[in-house]
């Protein structure tokens, strides 16, 4: 595509030669070659500007920008004041529009994003699509091996050619999460949205928006970007499900609710949870009120079963095949994941919780598995918890992580996540406070393989242990080094 009907299209201030080929679009000067627009755009720690001369002397064919240099790149400048936004579109352009042919789901919301969008993925796949999936644990496209992924959501140029290649190799659809800090970025520009989820709103990332209201109204800019006609999928047990709501409209959403604790269009009464999965009766959207298994356990993954099922229907699926679909769902990698101990008699799972509310549903998910099925009050063993919080992230959280551990664990061993530039033992120092009145005794130990060898050591028959906070990841941040650690592996590796 020309340089020019870029600007044309587009808007914008051109200086130089608007003949220019232009076949794809960065932000990282170190990706820069022929044929590239590279996008200088002010970041969090660095501001792209810095970088432009870099990139041209890779190669770049031109540079976009919000104001005008005081020097000289040496190749054709477009000039744009919101170069954030139209980085994303310029993108889509240049690659053809590719979700133009494609379904869209993105889901948002502080906890939930990356099994909602994993078991849409399924749902479709099992309705006759064929979706690529994109999130926190890997991207992976359709008919094409997965990889790990570099961001819960990608930068716009980037998603656009992720969406690019998913409809080269003969995907149809596309279900990706959305972070508050991609809404805010502006990398969901040019990728307009068929339904867009709203899973939950909690307390997460307040090192980067400056309060919780700030936070939510990053969440709210999600229905922006739905096509016309397109659904907002709200949960309705969420006390931000009403806010939620009032922005869709505002956006002219078709608005649909789903839940298990509310009245709403897509509603599920759970009967039995268990570690294999949930009894529940589902009724709405076309399906009558009707028993099922959902190999999924724990109120918060109905929920997420909830929002994956209703987007494949109004997308168009049939209730009966949707339906039939639950039966074979999965959840994620490091997401309740259980991790096999053999015949000791106690049971560990490893979850991604990192947010006091996520912590919450999944320890009370865990307790009921606790509780004797005959009498349903009294525990047949002891919950024990290994956590900690990230450094260089959001200090205000960790004793609220701490009180959510103490009113549901009986044993909480404190340790380290991703301590990256902060000292592991201030880090803890912060949590201490949120577990002073609870349950919970509380062991220290910053050295995560040893909390982990310390909690296993204490695990008796009939305990349950959760190892929280990192899921899927295979790596510890430590200052700029990631080590390798898994934690599956290190308890499994503990064990031996």
């Amino acid at each position: 595509m020309k340089l020019f009907e870029l600007v044309r299209a587009l808007g914008g201030r051109l200086e130089g030669d608007g003949a220019t080929d232009i076949l794809d679009v960065q932000l990282d000067s170190r990706c820069a070659r022929e044929g590239v627009l590279f996008s200088a755009l002010p970041g969090t720690k660095a501001d792209g500007a810095r970088f432009a001369i870099d990139a041209t002397q890779r190669g770049a064919a031109a540079v976009l920008v919000p104001r005008a240099f005081d020097f000289s790149v040496g190749v054709p400048l477009w000039t744009h004041p919101d170069a954030r936004r139209v980085t994303g579109l310029a993108a889509a352009l240049v690659h053809g529009e590719p979700v133009r042919e494609q379904r869209v789901i993105g889901v948002t919301g502080t906890n939930g994003k990356s099994t909602v969008a994993h078991l849409v993925g399924q749902l479709l796949t099992h309705v006759g699509h064929r979706p690529g999936v994109i999130g926190t644990v890997e991207y992976k496209l359709w008919n094409a091996p997965a990889r790990p992924s570099t961001h819960t959501t990608p930068d716009a140029p980037e998603l656009n050619r992720l969406a690019r290649a998913n409809r080269e190799l003969g995907g149809d659809s596309f279900a990706l999460e959305v972070s508050s800090h991609a809404l805010d970025q502006e990398r969901l520009a040019g990728f307009p949205l068929d339904v867009a989820i709203f899973t939950n709103l909690g307390r997460d990332h307040l090192d980067y928006h400056s309060d919780l209201e700030a936070y939510a109204r990053a969440k709210e800019r999600i229905f922006e970007h739905l096509k016309a006609g397109g659904a907002a999928l709200i949960n309705a047990d969420d006390v931000g499900a009403e806010r939620m709501r009032r922005a869709a409209e505002r956006n002219g959403a078709r608005v649909f609710t789903y839940g298990t604790r509310s009245n709403a269009d897509l509603s599920a009464t759970l009967e039995v949870v268990g570690p294999s999965g949930t009894t529940l009766f589902l009724d709405g959207m076309g399906i009558p009120r009707t028993g099922y298994f959902l190999p999924l356990t724990g109120r918060h993954n109905v929920e997420n079963a909830l929002a994956a099922l209703a987007a494949v229907l109004f997308l168009g699926a049939s209730p009966a095949t949707a339906v039939a679909g639950l039966a074979s769902l999965t959840a994620p990698r490091g997401r309740l994941e259980p991790v096999d101990t053999g015949a000791r008699g106690f049971q560990v799972f490893v979850d991604y919780a990192h947010t006091p509310d996520a912590l919450e549903r999944v320890l009370s998910t865990l307790r009921e598995f606790l509780l004797r099925p005959a009498e349903r009050r009294v525990a047949s063993g002891r919950l024990i918890c290994v956590f900690g919080c990230g450094g260089n992230r959001d200090r205000e959280k960790r004793a609220p992580m701490g009180r959510a551990v103490a009113r549901q664990a009986d044993l909480c061993v404190v340790t380290s996540d991703n301590p990256r530039d902060e000292d592991p033992r201030a880090i803890i120092e912060d949590i201490l406070p949120g577990l002073e009145h609870g349950r919970a005794a509380v062991e220290i130990e910053p050295d995560r393989r040893k909390a982990i060898a310390r909690a296993l050591a204490s695990a008796r028959a009939g305990d349950i242990v959760l190892i929280a906070g990192k899921g899927h990841e295979t790596w510890q941040q430590v200052r700029d080094t990631r080590l390798s650690f898994e934690d599956p592996l290190v308890v499994q590796e503990e064990l031996r």
